[in-house]
């Protein structure tokens, strides 16, 4: 308990950060640039969710990075025109609950065989979720061509530096072939994506039971501590996004007191993931700070909503989430299975 305190309370440097962080922030900031002038704003979510791609293989050499972004983007805007088609079809909670409980599974395997990291389907459960809870007027179409633009525009400001790496470091070695599957390994990719269903299934029809609004969030919830569960550190991360995401609530009922214009919201988004992006790997508590008024401010460009009952909700089903995850982690992690890596 007492290293556990500790390692929450200090941040380690922030070396070898800022770059990654930059990239994430710029490519979140230009398409709603082109977006807001051309009175577009009912597609911001779209182009926000699309930028995301740039927080995959962040840390890693570009040509991996390359690999690494163009998986994760495929899947990004499959997740997001899965969500945008339900919100058009105006479905009910218990849909998006059971849907994203099936793209939970499915994502996890995905993205655990093909390696891509951050891991887990967390980003892609937010934009599924966030894009089928937001009301959308424009077609489909509309919809694919931005998030793919935006995607693409993440995944070229991702090997942006490929010219002036190689004139730094030219002799850098090519990634070892992946290991062929084996009946080990798909059983752990199943053991995790089954994981990922239960609690993302669970805290969903929790929320969806109780009849509470905004139920995505305890879905998110439930889908964070998971992505570290068999380097036993699930219950810290669960702590981690738990407190820095009341903190984060705290801080968005500040900022949504502003009268922001479309144009400063942006710069103010840009700049809260920007800032995330600078403490995700060395602090999640910390990052959860920055990033909580990103995922409750990006509607601010589409529709508005009372503060006081929109934080509320955020912390209670950020609290939901959270314990179904931690209760997830007790039963189904072996006592042995801490010193593990996940392969």
């Amino acid at each position: 308990m007492k290293y556990s305190v500790r390692e929450f309370l200090s941040i380690p440097s922030g070396r070898g950060h800022r770059f990654p962080a930059v990239r994430v922030g710029l490519g979140m900031l230009l398409p709603l640039l082109v977006l807001i002038p051309a009175g577009r704003t009912d597609l911001t979510m779209c182009a926000i969710f699309g930028s995301l791609t740039g927080v995959f293989g962040r840390s890693e050499p570009h040509w991996r990075r390359l690999k690494q972004q163009t998986a994760s983007g495929v899947l990004m805007v499959l997740t997001v025109m899965a969500g945008v088609a339900l919100s058009q079809a105006g479905r009910g909670p218990w849909t998006v609950v059971f849907t994203g409980t099936l793209i939970a599974a499915g994502i996890s395997v995905a993205a655990d065989s093909l390696r891509v990291r951050p891991a887990g389907p967390f980003t892609y459960i937010f934009a599924f979720t966030a894009t089928s809870a937001a009301p959308f007027a424009g077609s489909l179409v509309e919809a694919f061509l931005t998030v793919t633009a935006s995607t693409l525009l993440a995944v070229l400001l991702g090997v942006a530096g490929r010219l002036h790496a190689r004139r730094h470091s030219p002799g850098r070695l090519r990634e070892p072939a992946a290991r062929l599957g084996s009946p080990r390994r798909a059983r752990r990719l199943l053991v995790h994506a089954s994981r990922y269903a239960a609690a993302v299934g669970i805290a969903g029809t929790v929320s969806a039971g109780l009849g509470l609004g905004h139920g995505y969030w305890a879905m998110l919830a439930a889908c964070a501590p998971l992505a570290a569960v068999e380097l036993s550190r699930g219950p810290a991360r669960a702590v981690h996004f738990i407190a820095g995401t009341y903190a984060g609530v705290l801080f968005s009922a500040l900022l949504m007191q502003v009268p922001w214009s479309a144009v400063q919201l942006a710069l103010l988004l840009a700049m809260l993931q920007f800032s995330g992006e600078l403490y995700v790997v060395r602090h999640y508590g910390a990052a959860m700070v920055f990033l909580t008024p990103v995922a409750l401010m990006m509607t601010g460009f589409t529709h508005g909503g009372d503060v006081w009952a929109l934080t509320m909700d955020r912390s209670l089903q950020t609290t939901i989430g959270a314990l179904v995850a931690l209760a997830v982690v007790a039963v189904t992690t072996p006592r042995h299975a801490g010193s593990r890596v996940r392969g």
